[in-house]
């Protein structure tokens, strides 16, 4: 069973990955810091999309519990992206208050953030069936 709004939270994900894909080209505005969590954003909310629709809650929204999820429900996750969504939890390590740690990232950090989130929408698309493409109206290019 599903659980409803599922489709907002696919619709807000693309809303977040057209915000990170537009930022790229605004560096004076957005630094890496604030694309790198507009990114997330957009990670997350196609992740709870794809959950929400299988009727399945993650216990937690840090990168590493929906790599989590994703592996308990076999979806199938490219191994760079994996790695890109562990490296992202690295940077901001604040869930805990005797570890909270944020490392800034660097402007050669950008493009592998935007293709998680590419990535992402891909797969979200593809088990939601829902006819776009990552790239549909996402002008980022580097």
């Amino acid at each position: 069973m599903s659980i409803s709004d599922w489709q907002q939270f696919f619709e807000d994900g693309r809303n977040f990955h057209k915000t990170a894909c537009g930022a790229v080209k605004r560096p004076e505005i957005f630094t890496p810091e604030i694309i790198q969590n507009i990114a997330a954003m957009a990670i997350e909310k196609y992740f709870m999309a794809i959950f929400m629709k299988r009727g399945f809650m993650p216990f937690n929204h840090t990168m590493t519990d929906l790599i989590s999820a994703a592996a308990a429900m076999a979806l199938p996750l490219k191994s760079d992206l994996i790695e890109t969504l562990y490296y992202m939890d690295k940077l901001q390590q604040i869930c805990s208050f005797d570890s909270f740690k944020i490392t800034p990232p660097t402007e050669t950090d950008i493009p592998r953030f935007i293709k998680a989130a590419d990535d992402v929408a891909e797969l979200a698309a593809k088990e939601l069936k829902i006819n776009v493409t990552a790239h549909e109206n996402l002008n980022a290019r580097f």
